[in-house]
């Protein structure tokens, strides 16, 4: 089944997915000029993802341009050149596309800013080789749970147990 195909059996669901007063969200489509291509594929299925408080956070476009928009500008060292941040997981790492061939890389914050701070360059390897493929697999499949735990884990058991999005894409048979 094709990304686009688990977003449209997804989207109605997304109601049911609340708890304390957190909705998740899922965004429309989007055409958005300026982002890379590998980027823009992925927003033009959906245009941002944001799960139970923060677990998964993927930036909505105009963010993601945004971003864009400042590189380079700063004076601080940027360890990974290449990449371009478009959302986080687990609260504390980054997912970014290489902007070259939009790979998807997944990086600890800390390691980071560590690198910042050191001026290093940071080396990752890439988890997908494009944002699509990256949803496809990690966000609407069977490697989700793969994901949250390359991102350091659920912080409970009560987390794992209640984690919403997994239980409503291993309800619609992706996971």
């Amino acid at each position: 089944m094709e990304l686009a195909e688990k977003v449209a059996l997804v989207r109605p669901r997304m109601g049911e997915l609340e708890r304390n007063g957190w909705a998740h969200e899922l965004g429309e489509p989007a055409e958005v000029e300026g982002l890379p291509p590998a980027l823009a594929d992925l927003y033009r299925v959906f245009d941002g993802l944001s799960t139970r408080m923060g677990l998964i956070d993927l930036f909505a476009a105009d963010d993601v341009l945004a971003e864009l928009d400042k590189r380079g500008t700063g004076d601080l060292h940027d360890p990974v050149p290449q990449l371009l941040q478009f959302g986080n997981v687990c609260y504390s790492f980054a997912l970014c596309t290489d902007i070259a061939s939009g790979a998807v890389h997944l990086v600890d914050a800390d390691a980071l800013v560590e690198a910042v701070e050191q001026g290093v360059s940071l080396s990752t390897a890439p988890l997908a080789p494009s944002p699509v493929a990256f949803a496809d697999a990690f966000l609407f499949g069977s490697r989700y749970r793969e994901l949250i735990e390359l991102a350091g884990g659920y912080q409970t058991t009560e987390d794992e147990e209640e984690d919403e999005w997994r239980l409503l894409i291993e309800e619609l048979g992706f996971a």
